[in-house]
């Protein structure tokens, strides 16, 4: 058995990879830099890639990488799955976001979702909510750490179900290895659901850089941004997101890493490293 992991330089393909290698799964890293190089706008190298290649996690990147957003990347996929389905690829793990089923198919993610289900692949969907270490590399650090620790979001009481890379990596993982995860879609959370006020409680005088949080309006976010030289499409993408949250659309927890691991999910303050410490 061998799994080609896309975005494997990412937080959670990187995670992915480390999951197959401790559980002694060979692997195959496909990013950019990886030799042969994997661009999903670029069809040169896919099918070299996929050389003795019999299962694939598939994640599209999202804008961190420069704060810019991402564009093209929906039809490259597409492409991909179509020579998926002419390759010795038997299985996909395909990993979105949560709520994902929701979007119109005009959405990227979504479109690719559909054409995944449609195949003739065994195929797993995960939808995985923000995850714990956004806080730690990626915009929220980026933002608490242009604010001197204070993170700044236009979102007020709403709450989110944090989930760790870890966790999602161990059951892209189960998927990707052991029978009967075929057809599954799995919306993977925390066991609890944080505002970002109690997150930040958690983590000040941790060392992870957010020490206190602070509402803002979109405009407010958008000029901090734009002041932080982001790009402007990226900005507008970050705000749909933000507004799902304000919405109370990323609150709700679900049982599945624990249903498909077989334990249960990291908190956040596991990952802060305050043990069983909660705000109050």
């Amino acid at each position: 058995m061998t799994v080609l992991v896309t975005g494997a330089t990412g937080k959670v393909g990187s995670q992915v990879l480390a999951e197959l290698g401790r559980r002694d799964v060979e692997a195959r890293a496909a990013s950019r830099s990886s030799c042969p190089p994997f661009d999903w706008q670029n069809p040169h190298g896919w099918e070299e890639a996929l050389l003795g290649i019999d299962k694939v996690f598939i994640v599209l990147p999202g804008g961190d990488d420069g704060h810019r957003s991402v564009r093209g990347l929906g039809d490259g996929a597409v492409r991909f799955l179509d020579v998926l389905e002419r390759s010795s690829v038997k299985r996909v793990v395909l990993m979105t976001a949560l709520g994902m089923e929701h979007a119109p198919e005009t959405v990227d993610q979504r479109r690719l979702e559909l054409r995944v289900q449609a195949s003739s692949l065994d195929w797993t969907i995960v939808r995985p909510n923000w995850f714990h270490q956004n806080v730690t590399e990626g915009p929220l650090q980026d933002i608490a750490a242009a604010g001197a620790g204070t993170l700044r979001l236009p979102v007020a009481q709403a709450a989110v179900s944090f989930v760790d890379t870890r966790d999602i990596a161990a059951v892209v993982t189960e998927a990707l290895i052991v029978d009967g995860h075929a057809g599954n879609e799995y919306a993977l959370t925390g066991p609890d659901s944080l505002t970002f006020h109690e997150l930040a409680a958690l983590t000040a005088g941790t060392g992870i850089g957010v020490e206190s949080y602070e509402a803002v309006s979109d405009s407010e976010f958008k000029r901090f941004a734009l002041e932080l030289s982001w790009d402007a499409e990226y900005i507008d993408t970050l705000l749909g997101l933000f507004s799902t949250i304000a919405n109370g659309y990323a609150a709700s927890t679900t049982t599945d890493v624990a249903d498909v691991l077989g334990r249960s999910a990291r908190t956040f303050a596991d990952f802060a490293g305050v043990g069983a410490v909660r705000s109050q």
